[in-house]
């Protein structure tokens, strides 16, 4: 039996103090001992839910006692022997994960008191070695936060705003946006296609969240980042239902600056007639339909959200063009929740909900301001989400040794589609700007049918034997992506326009066409298992140490393994020392390896049958002039460019033989200690480091050096850009490849081993450092507050699994190592390096029915660079201006300065209003921004004119008049307004 001697209880006040509360508990454990210190054994102890009755009971041994994975709820515990006094503790609060450790103090009957032990608050959890926040309902209640995970993770110290190209997504701990995992009640719900972001459950589901930033268990794995752990609600004895209404109106909503190019009246983005109307409500109820046995929880949650916006203006010669898009979604959403009892030791959880969503699109073309009838306005839908099932069992075979099963299937729709589809894909593309300007008449760019299917199975185990917990178990994910991409008709035009030598009469003079698609089913399956040892080793000392073997399988259109890493083990150790005894102070080191498995993304991109081909031709005039689709039988104007010609790769042509795992190692150490019965303070220090990276390289040119001086001869298939393998960059790769096609050159099918100082790549990097200081103030029944300062630095060469400072999502993928020259100048800052941050937020009770919060953010900016044409790698230039360069000069990584600091104060307001003994209704007002604050949060990156390629040819490019412009701002002021009505 696993020991202990504080005293001290983790109450759910504690739980709303973010980043200095103890880790919520699913355990409660502890010792029966005298008012000398003396244990007491033999005592009957019985601990009991509130609210579903659920009852468990078990005699101390030599005093000690545990009751295991017990259901999130508030608890009363209760001990007794004969010649003792009975006691009872109440408020014992269980959650997520960790233990509630509680001394009970027991004194003789013929002493005439009654005593109530373990009342005061425990500010330092003297048990765990994992780091982060714990978000409650009561969190939620006081302090002003968006209704979105993103939202409630960016409470977190070290967690930023993604790049605004990915969506709402946050980056933690100098990982990439991608690099995160979303659990909802044990089901992994991340995007696995490009790690971005999850499902979208109904907000109103979540009882409780956890945002684990560092030291986390080998229970996880497959995340770099940060692990969002989230409880939903569940029904009780007492019949509850309600009704909450939410509101932003566009009215008190202000739009984000625009912006226009120096000395020009022209705008170049305009913001100021966006407009975006968002509403919903949840209707829910919870109860037993069998007392004490069978519990229901249930949400329905209609939904409408409108929004309006303007695409970019741009001068042609006929006038003013812009795209101006309406998106309305106005699905619902549900949720549904069983809890079945079965008996005391014996529970099953069933949890369903659905996030379906169909976005309905529709953009029209205007012409100085008047919409345009051609082409028409283009409507379209995208589908998202789906349906999720979860079912859990929990089982207590004694005192020692449990046991939890779950099943669980996350579904995601990803089609996107429109009545226009058969109509082909057509932009211009204006020499003296660079801009694309959409013609023709589509609806989407590309046609994308395809849905994802994650089926997980997990089998958990918890052993207690002497002064160790152990937890062990199996961890397996079966992934299925189906994924068809085609663009709009098939075909995409791409126009090009010269509106430099004659502004007044702009001239096509070339046509590209691509033929593009892809698709396939692909499937990927992860299976780990760990081992994890909770050790009192002293009783000051506590040791966490585990294990974990992550493997990870990815297969081809196909249906052939393509990558299989295997036996990846990850170590995970940390050691908490409480330096006093009294478990008022703490001193704390860990140490982490977590893997990354290969996303999804890379099966479809890579291993797919994708056809993938450029075409050039002079612009002879339209076919069809109302669809605006061109000639295409004029001239060849430069040679076919042919990425993939439709064929499922052969595996070992595309991957590296000695490919090894994506994996960051972390360190972190920290000290906390409690100030007064009130206050704590606590220092950490964490440390990362991303230590190897799988990325698709090209590697014609080194492989071709590398035939030719060990064979002495060259590659006839090293065309530049036609060997694109994933392998571990800055090492050696090995290929099986006829390199001379299929023929009877001299270089037959072979495996082949290229050295790293042929493929001239450096190695990946991504470091990361920080510090941070908290201070937290516990609620007293009047106010608290908790603040964190951080210092942090993230540098390298690259972001991790995507890239921001291009705004692709490629995971696995992106364009960074595609070229050895798009490499020059790399290292530096990056983009996720926010160096000084502030998050202070709190409540104060005005009056036992109004209460107010804030949430106030600043964050120092982020880094800017300065991208161009490579000057002397012609496979690099190819790329257009993705070089480290500005106007033919190195213009290394971060090297342009940051964007300005960004400030945000947020303030809520609720007012309670007692209709009568059944009926409360709740009054409340969030405004977000208050102070409507407008930082510049991007910038146009692009030095060197895209349409700069007859100057750059001359040696000397033309700057973008747009290089430095802001291209995004903070969000603006906004305002919620919400009712609800509980019974």
């Amino acid at each position: 039996m696993l020991k202990f001697n504080k005293k001290t209880v983790a109450i759910a006040v504690a739980l709303c103090l973010g980043a200095s509360a103890p880790a919520i508990a699913k355990n409660v454990a502890g010792t029966t001992i005298t008012d000398a210190g003396e244990r007491v054994e033999g005592v009957t102890l019985k601990i009991e839910n509130v609210e579903t009755g659920l009852v468990r009971q078990l005699t101390s041994d030599d005093g000690d006692f545990r009751f295991p994975l017990l259901p999130a709820g508030q608890y009363i515990l209760t001990a007794s022997k004969d010649g003792y006094t009975d006691v009872v503790q109440e408020d014992i609060f269980v959650g997520l994960s960790g233990s509630v450790n509680v001394d009970l103090t027991m004194t003789l009957d013929n002493v005439e008191r009654l005593e109530v032990v373990g009342s005061r608050i425990s500010l330092v959890d003297v048990t765990t070695s994992s780091t982060g926040i714990t978000v409650d309902q009561f969190t939620l209640e006081k302090v002003p936060v968006p209704r979105d995970l993103t939202g409630v993770a960016l409470l977190t110290p070290g967690a930023t705003q993604g790049d605004s190209a990915f969506g709402n997504v946050p980056s933690i701990g100098g990982a990439s946006a991608a690099e995160n995992a979303y659990y909802i009640n044990g089901l992994n719900i991340t995007n696995f296609r490009t790690g971005v972001g999850s499902s979208n459950p109904p907000f109103e589901m979540y009882e409780s969240f956890e945002i684990k930033t560092g030291g986390y268990s080998a229970e996880y794995g497959r995340v770099t980042g940060s692990v969002i752990n989230a409880k939903t609600k569940s029904g009780s004895n007492e019949f509850k239902w309600g009704v909450n209404v939410f509101w932003e109106p566009d009215a008190l909503r202000e739009d984000k600056p625009s912006n226009s190019l120096p000395g020009e009246s022209l705008l170049q983005i305009d913001n100021s007639e966006d407009e975006n109307e968002f509403a919903e409500m949840n209707i829910w109820a919870s109860g037993a339909i069998v007392e004490d046995t069978l519990f229901f929880y249930a949400l329905y949650n209609p939904r409408s959200d409108v929004f309006d916006f303007n695409g970019a203006q741009t001068q042609t010669g006929d006038g003013i063009r812009q795209q101006v898009t309406n998106q309305t979604d106005e699905d619902a959403f549900w949720a549904a929740k069983l809890d079945w009892y079965i008996n005391d030791s014996n529970i099953i959880e069933l949890t369903a909900f659905s996030d379906k969503s169909t976005i309905k699109t529709k953009r029209t073309q205007t012409l100085d301001g008047v919409d345009l009838t051609t082409p028409a306005p283009a409507t379209g839908t995208i589908n998202e989400g789906g349906t999720n099932l979860i079912a859990k069992y929990t089982g207590i075979i004694n005192e020692d040794f449990s046991i939890s099963a779950l099943y669980g299937i996350n579904e995601t729709d990803r089609t996107i589609s429109s009545d226009l589809d058969a109509n082909p894909a057509i932009f211009r593309r204006f020499d003296s700007t660079g801009n694309f300007v959409r013609g023709g008449d589509f609806a989407n760019f590309t046609v994308e049918v395809g849905d994802d299917k994650r089926e997980v199975f997990r089998l958990d185990a918890d052993y207690y034997v002497g002064d160790h917990s152990f937890r062990f178990g199996i961890d397996s994910e079966t992934l299925t992506a189906n994924a068809n991409t085609i663009n709009s008709g098939g075909v995409y035009y791409l126009i090009y326009v010269d509106d430099e030598t004659d502004p007044a009469n702009p001239t096509p003079y070339q046509v590209r066409r691509r033929n593009y698609s892809a698709g396939g089913e692909f499937e990927l399956k992860n299976f780990a298992y760990y081992v994890q040892d909770a050790w009192q080793a002293t009783d000051n000392l506590v040791i966490n140490a585990g294990i974990r073997n992550d493997s990870f399988e990815n297969k081809n259109g196909a249906g052939d393994t393509f990558v299989k890493l295997d036996n990846n083990w990850a170590l995970r150790l940390g050691a908490v020392y409480d330096l006093t005894g009294d478990g008022d102070s703490k001193v704390w080191a860990s140490y982490g390896r977590y893997y990354l498995p290969v996303a999804a993304n890379t099966n479809i991109r890579l291993s797919g049958a994708e056809t993938f081909i450029h075409e050039f031709r002079e612009f002879t005039g339209f076919a069809d002039p109302t669809l605006e689709i061109p000639n295409f039988d004029g001239a060849q104007t430069q040679a076919d460019q042919v990425f993939a010609n439709g064929d499922v790769p052969a595996p070992d042509e595309i991957v590296d033989a000695s490919l090894d795992p994506m994996y960051s190692d972390e360190f972190i150490l920290g000290y906390k200690f409690k100030l007064n019965e009130d206050w704590s303070l606590g220092v950490q220090a964490t440390y990362r480091e991303l230590a190897t990276t799988i990325e698709d390289v090209a590697i014609d040119f080194g492989f071709n050096q590398y035939l030719e001086r060990e064979f002495g001869s060259s590659c006839t298939e090293c065309t530049g850009f036609h060997y694109y393998v994933l392998t571990n960059p800055g090492t050696d790769l090995t290929i099986t490849t006829d390199p001379d096609a299929n023929s009877d050159g001299p270089l037959p099918l072979d495996t082949y081993t290229i050295p790293a100082s042929d493929l001239n790549y450096p190695e990946s990097i991504r470091k990361y450092g920080a510090i941070d200081i908290n201070a937290t103030k516990a609620w007293d029944g009047v106010w608290f507050l908790d603040a964190t300062y951080t210092w942090s630095h993230s540098w390298g060469n690259n972001e991790g699994y995507i890239r921001s400072d291009n705004g692709q999502d490629d995971a696995g993928l992106t364009t960074l190592f595609d070229q050895p020259g798009l490499l020059d100048g790399a290292y530096g800052d990056l983009p996720n390096d926010r160096r000084h941050s502030l998050k202070v937020f709190g409540s104060y009770q005005v009056t036992e029915e109004l209460n107010v919060g804030v949430n106030l953010r600043w964050s120092t900016g982020r880094p800017q660079n300065a991208f161009g044409y490579h000057p002397t790698d012609e496979f690099a230039r190819e790329y257009g201006s993705e070089s480290f360069y500005a106007g033919g000069e190195l213009s290394p990584r971060g090297s342009r300065g940051t964007t300005p600091s960004i400030t945000s104060i947020d303030v809520t307001a609720s007012y309670d209003i007692p209709i009568n003994e059944d009926y409360d209704l709740t009054l409340r007002a969030d405004i977000f921004n208050i102070l409507n604050s407008d930082g510049v949060t991007e910038v146009d990156e692009i030095f060197d004119d895209e349409g700069a390629d007859t100057a750059l040819s001359a040696g000397i490019p033309d700057q973008n008049p747009n290089f430095g412009q802001a291209t995004n701002w903070q969000t603006p002021r906004y305002v919620r307004f919400s009712a609800s009505l509980r019974f």
